[in-house]
């Protein structure tokens, strides 16, 4: 119990018992007195699982958490024994807390680092609603000096972060381990801690198969580690699964989720998409929110008053990231456009005969409805097509092309979005000059939005 934060282990401080503590693989328990040994080798990252209202004592400071974990490198092995001292402190924890989901901001240069500045850490900095981030991989575009660029940032949010490892975030293959560079500087890539009543578990699902290739996939040691970590848990216990690659495309998904049968409270967010998009497994105990980017379309397109490419994605929705908010056993997801206001949740189009609504947050279990007028509330149904902002985009893309202009081009395509519904207003019709539509859209898992626009046709 480290009260004045220094770190040391001292003869005016006790040790706290059965604290597991793990290597990423194996996890053992802290003594009566604090005390616990483990074996295990160069590479892999040492740290506890923090129990419920514990917090590590110098990551009170709006630190990078898992950067403070001991990290062990190519060197460790000259040592038969290390000595590594943990300091915890007392945390309130709230059962009613937020975290900020926070996708791929992927940056490839300064100027990138500064668009992020100017935007989703900008944003991040004015809230005070926020108990932590997830930052859930790409956090840069290969060139890892930008690593340093971002944690100066990272470290300047008024509440911590924990780091997930994406793939852009690592070495080339065959010089340094993938990971080595990420966890010197961001941390260990996974771990596993409990805020409040939830239990936190962060993976490394990038599985190099190449110098610059790779595919989603659990290694056997983070297999273990999750057999291990869930073994610890009751099966009424919250789960929040951070990860890089959606589960969708992890090639050895079926492992993982047969390890998850017994929990009915599962939410998985990842990111690697560039697109927001939500997904249920194992009879729908299992709900992953694929979160979109704050880099939308890899920083790319029409610039906006800031001077910041506006970068839609593919799906239709603007450059974004997700807050989650924790009661007890419950959750509330919401989709936050960067630099729009919190009600932006649905983009409304009138074209021809054709209401469309493009539910940002929205999936297959989400239940949309349409009042025209203040009339009767009529169910939209689900569409697969493009969202009508990116064909708009596009329309304009090609006008910008035959102008002989190369700046400021999206390179969207015509591809479905998974969130779009649709009426055909035939032969029910929009009687008035100036048209009142409102939508709203709900689901089981934590989504209730709604939106409304003024149209006039003459």
């Amino acid at each position: 119990m480290d009260k004045d934060q220094n770190n040391k282990f001292d003869k005016k401080k006790r040790g706290l018992k059965n604290i597991p503590v793990s290597d990423g693989e194996k996890i053992v328990y802290t003594d009566a007195k604090g005390y616990y040994k483990i074996q295990t080798h160069p590479q892999h990252s040492l740290f506890p699982i923090l129990p419920s209202g514990y917090a590590l004592s110098s990551g009170l400071a709006n630190n990078l958490n898992n950067k403070l974990f001991l990290y062990l490198d190519s060197t460790a092995s000259q040592r038969k024994l290390i000595n590594h001292n943990i300091g915890l402190l007392k945390q309130d924890q709230n059962d009613n807390f937020t975290i900020g989901a926070i996708g791929d901001i992927q940056v490839a240069d300064t100027e990138e680092v500064n668009y992020a500045g100017k935007s989703i850490f900008k944003e991040l900095n004015s809230r005070t609603d926020i108990d932590f981030y997830l930052m859930l991989g790409d956090l840069v575009n290969d060139d890892l000096k930008l690593f340093e660029p971002m944690k100066s940032i990272m470290e300047h949010l008024p509440a911590p972060s924990w780091t997930v490892i994406g793939n852009h975030d690592r070495n080339p293959e065959g010089s340094l381990p993938a990971q080595a560079t990420f966890n010197q500087i961001m941390g260990a890539s996974h771990y596993a801690f409990n805020y409040a009543q939830v239990h936190f578990i962060v993976l490394n699902n990038v599985f190099s198969t190449g110098l610059r290739s790779y595919e989603g996939r659990l290694t056997d040691m983070q297999l273990q580690f999750l057999e291990n970590d869930l073994a610890l848990l009751p099966e009424n216990t919250p789960i929040v699964i951070s990860q890089h690659i959606p589960m969708y495309q992890t090639r050895n998904k079926a492992d993982i989720l047969k390890k998850l049968t017994r929990f009915n409270n599962v939410l998985i967010l990842s990111g690697h998409t560039h697109q927001v998009s939500r997904h249920f497994y194992n009879n729908g105990k299992v709900h992953e929110i694929v979160t979109g980017a704050p880099s939308g379309t890899w920083w790319r397109g029409t610039v906006d008053s800031q001077g910041i490419p506006i970068a839609l994605m593919q799906c239709g929705s603007p450059r974004n990231y997700f807050t989650i908010n924790f009661t007890g056993n419950s959750n509330t997801i919401q989709y936050k456009a960067i630099g729009l206001d919190s009600k932006e949740q649905i983009d409304i189009t009138v074209s021809a005969d054709t209401i469309f609504a493009n539910v940002y947050a929205g999936s297959d279990s989400t239940q949309v409805m349409v009042q025209l007028n203040d009339g009767e509330w009529i169910p939209m149904y689900q569409s697969r097509r493009p969202a009508e902002s990116v064909l708009k985009t596009i329309k304009h893309n090609n006008i910008l092309r035959n102008q002989g202009v190369k700046e400021g081009i999206n390179p969207l395509r015509k591809r479905n979005s998974p969130h779009i519904w649709q009426l055909v207003l035939s032969p029910i019709k929009l009687t008035n000059a100036v048209n009142n539509i409102r939508i709203i859209a709900r689901d089981n898992y934590g989504l209730l939005v709604e939106d409304n626009i003024v149209i006039y046709q003459n």
